[in-house]
């Protein structure tokens, strides 16, 4: 009796913390044989979904200009960290996404370098040289840490740097748009995860047409910002931090 007493007394100390992680939007598996006998009401809300892996081809290639590229440009990375004050791991993630770690890249649309500027962008953060990978890597990181400064000052990290490199990508005009549309779908604005899901919205008519910058790809803006994450993720776990300081190689 002692021993089904306490089988009990598990039983309901599983059910008290269960309640109490479906509070904050997380959730406790219960062993069939423990399962309550009638079934639970369902949540109110859906748990967020989980963040999807790399695809295996890009991880692979990932991991390997990690060993062949990241080397030349590291030191860029970390020197432009110490300007701004964000991590050299964030920025380096963010120009993996836009090019690769190619200096000498060029899109489509005419952006330039390891960072992806614009060529106005690149004349307004004083840029000589677009394909210099250090005047390139410290003019993208002051240009995302000026986005991230017109963030509302009351959001918090790391919300507050995902919506930075959100407008880095779509402009603070489209992500300001995004974040009313969040706020007329009784959402919260501040919050990454609720903008996120709500980006994609500007390229639909009935949406984009009430808002003051209009119509943008904000899907591609939210994959853009979780590869970051995901880029920036691996950094930080498979990239050791530096035992001497580094002086930049010059260009």
């Amino acid at each position: 009796m002692t021993r089904a007493k306490g089988r009990k007394n598990l039983t309901n100390r599983r059910g008290f913390v269960a309640m109490g992680l479906a509070a904050l939007g997380a959730s406790l598996p219960v062993a069939a044989a423990e399962a309550p006998k009638t079934p639970a009401k369902p949540a109110a809300t859906k748990p967020a979904p989980q963040r999807a892996r790399l695809p295996r081809r890009t991880a692979a290639d990932f991991h390997g200009h990690i060993e062949t590229r990241l080397p030349h440009l590291r030191p860029h990375f970390e020197a432009a960290s110490r300007d701004t004050g964000l991590s050299w791991r964030m920025l380096a993630a963010l120009g993996y996404q836009e090019s690769r770690w190619s200096p000498a890249a060029v899109s489509p649309k005419g952006a330039q370098g390891v960072m992806m500027l614009m060529p106005q962008t690149a004349k307004k953060m004083g840029v000589s040289n677009v394909f210099s990978a250090e005047q390139n890597i410290l003019a993208g990181a002051r240009y995302l840490a000026y986005m991230t400064e017109r963030v509302p000052k009351r959001i918090r990290d790391p919300d507050r740097i995902w919506l930075g490199i959100a407008a880095y990508n779509i402009g603070i005009g489209h992500l300001e748009d995004a974040r009313i549309i969040t706020q007329m779908r009784k959402k919260n604005p501040d919050r990454w995860a609720d903008v996120r899901n709500n980006l994609p919205r500007l390229s639909e008519p009935h949406w984009h047409s009430r808002v003051k910058h209009g119509y943008a790809n904000g899907r591609e803006t939210a994959q853009f910002v979780e590869r970051v994450t995901q880029f920036a993720a691996i950094l930080e776990s498979a990239v050791p931090d530096s035992t001497l300081v580094q002086t930049p190689p010059q260009d």
